[in-house]
């Protein structure tokens, strides 16, 4: 429902007031973020905000920036590039298309035109008039087959060079869909594929069920340990959750230390079970620091489980699962918490846990 003016300037000025405290400037960038969570209306990025606050007490540019990247540029205008990178394959698929055809066209007018210069050479006989008429002819036609060939010759090379492109926008495509670090599909990839799926599954009638897995107490041992091991982290629950999954199932690296899996055609009791799999062969997993062999400990998982509904979209998909981590993480983190487990009964919210952090 649009809202009216009021509302809207009254938003604008806690977005503002906000902003002032947190001693940000009015940036467009900053501004849209804040507005964004004044509104309330992205219950994730409220949810990342409030207990960003509730464990530090401030929002510093680079976070912001962090937040802005997740939350609202990766959501928009990532989509649109990827949806202009389709259109454009597209095309040329169409132009490669067509420069065959024609090609092919040119060949047969070639040999058709070399047959009737043939004939017409042997119809000339004693008929000097007509002959230098058909030798006029002959020789139009032996130049439109020279010309057929030259323009075959340069469909062949545009072929290729089409050829080349279209493999060059698949990289580009196959690149704006991966995580750099992990190598797994990106959050663009993610809603990409949660949007399909979930029609797939709501027209088919199908189940399906969605993962979320956030990595425990992630930023202290970031903090601890220096980014280039947290990164190392990262890769190793990843390169696990790989190891576990199979068929149409897509791993997505959500954000930050989240990850998110959809699973096609799977029952709570299956995505239950992979998920435990996986929690486990995690923890089992001990780290050393490459430059002094230091043991790390060990790396757990907290994941939340929700199965696919008649009346779903992925927004309140996602939505559920994510309650459904933050409860494995209320209840004591390194667990998996799916629809209908006590823990998920006594969920509050988002605010009054992160808060509580």
């Amino acid at each position: 429902m649009t809202k009216d003016v009021g509302t809207t300037y009254r938003i604008a000025e806690d977005a503002i007031e906000s902003l002032q405290r947190m001693g940000l400037a009015a940036s467009p960038r900053n501004f849209e973020l804040w507005y964004t969570y004044a509104d309330g209306a992205n219950l994730i990025l409220s949810r990342d905000i409030d207990q960003f606050l509730a464990d530090n007490g401030q929002l510093d540019q680079t976070k912001a920036d962090a937040l802005y990247e997740r939350h609202i540029a990766s959501s928009e205008l990532a989509n649109t590039f990827l949806d202009l990178v389709s259109r454009f394959e597209s095309e040329v698929g169409d132009l490669f298309e067509t420069i065959e055809r024609t090609g092919a066209n040119a060949d047969g007018n070639g040999k058709k035109l070399s047959a009737l210069s043939l004939e017409l050479d042997g119809m000339t006989g004693d008929q000097s008039d007509v002959g230098t008429l058909l030798e006029g002819v002959i020789a139009v036609t032996k130049s439109m087959k020279d010309q057929n060939q030259k323009l075959e010759s340069r469909l062949a090379a545009s072929t290729n060079e089409i050829s080349h492109l279209r493999h060059s926008v698949e990289s580009i495509q196959l690149e704006a869909m991966t995580d750099a670090l992990t190598g797994m599909n990106n959050r663009k990839s993610f809603d990409k594929s949660m949007s399909e799926l979930t029609k797939e599954a709501k027209t088919n009638r199908s189940q399906m069920a969605l993962i979320f897995a956030d990595i425990d107490h992630f930023k202290k041992f970031n903090d601890r340990w220096g980014h280039q091991t947290g990164d190392q982290v990262l890769r190793l629950v990843a390169e696990v959750m790989k190891s576990n999954l199979k068929g149409k199932d897509l791993l997505a690296r959500y954000g930050g230390e989240e990850f998110a899996i959809i699973l096609p055609d799977t029952t709570m009791d299956n995505a239950r079970m992979l998920a435990e799999r996986i929690r486990t062969a995690v923890e089992s997993r001990r780290l050393k620091k490459r430059r002094t062999n230091e043991t790390l400990g060990a790396v757990t998982l907290s994941l939340g489980i929700t199965a696919f509904e008649d009346d779903d979209t992925p927004e309140t998909l996602i939505e559920r699962a994510d309650e459904r981590l933050y409860a494995a993480k209320n209840a004591g983190r390194n667990r998996v918490v799916c629809d209908g487990d006590p823990e998920s009964a006594n969920w509050e919210d988002e605010a009054t846990f992160a808060a509580s952090v």
